[in-house]
C-alpha cells in the first residue's frame, strides 16, 4: 500500500503545506492539468506546477476563512485514478455558505499527479458560492 495513490496525494498535501517545491515535483508531474470548471473567477484549468500551486494557495486562504466542516464519505482508487466524495458545509462569519457535494477524481502518470478534476452535485450553487466569495474579496482589497 506504500505506493497507494492516496500516499501520493497526502505527499502533496504535506508538500504543498511547506511549500516544498521539490517535494511537490516528486509527486506532480510538471505536465500537470487541474480542472476547476464553473463561472465564477476561480474557475478554469490550471496548467503546470506553479498554475496548480496557485489555485491551491487561493483555494486554501479561502477555506480557511470560510472554516470548513468537511467529509469523505467515500475515497475509493485503482491503478490510475483516486476519487474522492466531498460534503463540505462552510461557516463563514460574513454569511456567505455553502453546503455542498463534490467528487475530485485524481489520475496518475508513472507515479505522480498528472490531472485534477472536480465535478460539482449543484454548479450553479458553487457558481454563486464562489462569486459571492469573490465581490467580498475584491471589496477588501
Amino acid at each position: 500500500m506504500e505506493n497507494s495513490k492516496q500516499k501520493i496525494v497526502d505527499r502533496f498535501f504535506e508538500s504543498f503545506a511547506k511549500h516544498d517545491m521539490e517535494g511537490i515535483r516528486a509527486v506532480m508531474s510538471e505536465k500537470v492539468k487541474w480542472y476547476f470548471m464553473g463561472m465564477h473567477p476561480y474557475a478554469g484549468v490550471k496548467k503546470g506546477i506553479e498554475e496548480v500551486v496557485a489555485f491551491f494557495d487561493i483555494m486554501g486562504r479561502l477555506m480557511g476563512e470560510s472554516k470548513p466542516a468537511i467529509e469523505k464519505p467515500i475515497v475509493s482508487e485503482n491503478d490510475n485514478h483516486l476519487i474522492e466524495c466531498v460534503h463540505t458545509t462552510s461557516n463563514r462569519k460574513d454569511g456567505i455558505s455553502i453546503d455542498h457535494h463534490a467528487c475530485v477524481l485524481w489520475t496518475f502518470e508513472d507515479g505522480k499527479i498528472i490531472e485534477g478534476r472536480h465535478f460539482f452535485a449543484d454548479q450553479e450553487q458553487v457558481n454563486k458560492y464562489f462569486n459571492e466569495v469573490a465581490k467580498v474579496e475584491t471589496d477588501n482589497d
